[in-house]
């Protein structure tokens, strides 16, 4: 038995007349992108079945684009993701690509070469632009300012600021993230005494350690083993060492990076193979984020917010596979409602 579709579902107008979700009639904000296609932040397309979706910024329920319509916007999708896409997560059959301002959901396979540190590398770039800024200087300087009169008035701000030597860095530093990458409390397995916090200006001394089931190690130096060696530490792992160890590069480099840095971090990056494939190479030789340079952990800083974020991405592809899924099952039937029953006769001479 054929599914109902709403009387509303495709209007007999072009399909500009539909501007709305048909699930919860809230309005379609972008138009004029694609021709007759108003469309959210995230749309979805079959290029295969020459099918395609707009998805729903509010109910994110998929509604499917009436058919003499769809041609000539699945081709300027198609082109779009093939110049300016970023596969960011997929799955065996849904590739999720950034494009401009739009996430495009590709059913099939896209074959794009995967890119996925580009978004980190931008925002590095742009932590650089913001931090080379004017505002940025003066605010900073009118900041820490305030924290001075603040602790000549008797206020402890634990903010250390090297007025002689780029005191701009400390003060924003300061500012964005305090004092503590981490506060809890684990022991050290030599000596038995308890980390309850991890200071930001101490960080350059952490070390990622291999992977234990898959899972980050971070080891954190004991100030009472003495004489001190690697495995004379504090140890987080998983969530907690990630958190940390992501914390702590941000605020190393909040003076961001370089377009040269960004260039040289990527390369070193695809030598390893993979974003996830470095963050292991890096815990496998054990060294301090000192040892490792400016431009190893700023490729450590992109492969590892890549894994996480990643890791994320492929949790929601997976629910949108199963939406697809359902959505497809829709489609087949919607299509086979507005197809004529018999071809168009043949005319004669």
């Amino acid at each position: 038995m054929l599914l109902a579709v709403p009387s509303h579902s495709f209007p007999t107008q072009e399909a500009a007349a539909l501007r709305r979700c048909l699930y919860c009639r809230k309005p379609f904000p972008i138009e004029g992108r694609f021709p007759r296609f108003a469309h959210g932040r995230r749309v979805a397309y079959d290029p295969g079945r020459g099918r395609l979706w707009a998805i729903c910024d509010g109910c994110q329920r998929w509604t499917l684009w009436p058919l003499p319509d769809r041609g000539e916007t699945l081709e300027a999708l198609e082109r779009l993701v093939r110049d300016r896409g970023h596969a960011v997560a997929r799955t065996a059959h849904v590739t999720l690509v950034e494009a401009d301002d739009l996430a495009i959901l590709r059913v099939g396979d896209a074959g794009l070469a995967e890119q996925a540190w580009w978004r980190y590398g931008r925002e590095l770039r742009r932590r650089r632009t913001a931090f080379e800024s004017a505002t940025t200087r003066i605010s900073a300087y009118l900041y820490g300012a305030v924290a001075a009169v603040g602790e000549h008035a008797g206020l402890e701000l634990d903010l250390p600021i090297a007025w002689d030597h780029m005191p701009v860095v400390d003060i924003l530093r300061w500012r964005h993230f305090g004092w503590a990458a981490w506060v809890g409390r684990t022991r050290c397995p030599n000596c038995n005494s308890v980390l309850r916090a991890i200071r930001f200006d101490l960080s350059w001394w952490l070390y990622p350690l291999p992977a234990e089931d898959d899972a980050l190690v971070l080891g954190v130096p004991c100030s009472r083993c003495d004489p001190w060696t690697p495995d004379k530490g504090y140890r987080l792992r998983g969530t907690d060492a990630e958190y940390v160890l992501r914390r702590a590069l941000a605020y190393q480099h909040v003076m961001g990076a370089s377009d040269r840095r960004l260039a040289v971090a990527a390369r070193v990056i695809e030598r390893a193979g993979s974003p996830g494939a470095f963050v292991r190479d890096v815990g496998v030789h054990g060294v301090s984020l000192r040892r490792l340079g400016p431009t190893r952990t700023v490729a450590l800083e992109i492969a590892l917010n890549d894994t996480v974020e990643r890791r994320m991405l492929e949790m929601e592809v997976k629910g949108l596979e199963a939406e697809w899924r359902r959505e497809e099952r829709l489609a087949a039937i919607i299509d086979r409602e507005l197809e004529p029953p018999f071809p168009p006769p043949t005319p004669t001479g």
